[in-house]
């Protein structure tokens, strides 16, 4: 399976005009609305871009679907042109009056890879939320998503793991076809493969997933976590650890499924009454570790 990267940003923090914002390394796009600001003494412009409205549709990869942004700011691009190199920061975005889609409100970029059972994959990326992020407004968001895609004529299921927020707790949640059959019912939280009272803001939490998808006992998820300070552009100080290791199913029988792919943004069924933004970079997805990246001995 070749690798792929895409969102390949990498994180920097960065004042303007007095309001400190997180900001990722990242290749140009199409010019959109422009500024001029001062930063540390010297004018710099800064060009803001809509994903689904001011990028040529032609300059996104195919292997990326936006069909689950549902207007221009649901995913946006802030890109400051620097000497030697581009700055810019991916922003989600989800407001209660945003049209619905698919019975949910979100703001998601797809992975169209789909893997199948047998597979070994690996996938990595980071996670942002701003200081004013609304922790004390009632929410139930899902940031980040492995979804089943299912066979014709078979009713949806769960998807196997998924990043969530819920009340400002971050829980990583499993499905699968075992755990259905056992609850008799598709309904309720899935288990809780990992959970923290909260995600600390102004902070990178970066992750890495070695995935085997498999309907039996042979499945594999290990998980690897670090934080990263949004001034240590290559996370020289962050420390890889294991936080996650489950050995069982991941995922459904080929006969209810033909496999599975990524989603990340901002996702929730639930009503909510103030917008939720959140900042994601780095991803990338491969069959080893060496293709996303990841060289530690500790990863082998």
């Amino acid at each position: 399976m070749p690798s792929i990267i895409f969102l390949r940003f990498q994180p920097v923090w960065v004042r303007l005009a007095g309001v400190s914002i997180s900001l990722f390394c990242a290749a140009g796009g199409a010019m959109a609305a422009q500024e001029e600001v001062v930063i540390e003494g010297v004018p710099v412009v800064v060009t803001e871009e809509s994903i689904k409205c001011d990028i040529d549709p032609a300059d996104v990869p195919k292997d990326i679907s936006v069909k689950r942004l549902v207007d221009c700011n649901s995913a946006e691009l802030v890109e400051i042109d620097l000497p030697g190199e581009s700055i810019a920061a991916i922003k989600f975005t989800i407001t209660p009056d945003d049209k619905k889609i698919s019975s949910g409100t979100r703001a998601e970029l797809r992975d169209m890879h789909v893997a199948k059972n047998g597979d070994e994959t690996w996938y990595r990326f980071s996670t942002l939320l701003p200081g004013d992020f609304p922790m004390e407004s009632k929410h139930r968001l899902v940031m980040a998503q492995w979804h089943e895609r299912v066979n014709e004529g078979q009713e949806s299921l769960r998807p196997p793991l998924s990043h969530r927020l819920w009340d400002g707790r971050f829980v990583v949640t499993l499905w699968n076809g075992e755990r259905i059959k056992k609850l008799g019912s598709k309904k309720g939280d899935g288990e809780i493969l990992h959970s923290q009272p909260e995600l600390q803001r102004e902070l990178f939490h970066e992750y890495a997933y070695k995935v085997v998808w498999s309907p039996e006992d042979d499945g594999e998820i290990v998980g690897w976590r670090r934080e990263c300070l949004p001034a240590d552009v290559a996370c020289i100080n962050g420390v890889w650890e294991e936080f996650i290791r489950h050995n069982g199913p991941t995922g459904y029988t080929d006969k209810e499924v033909n496999g599975y792919y990524f989603k990340i943004g901002l996702y929730t069924v639930r009503e909510f009454d103030v917008p939720f933004t959140a900042y994601h970079n780095g991803y990338g997805r491969g069959a080893s570790a060496a293709d996303i990246g990841l060289t530690d001995p500790m990863f082998q």
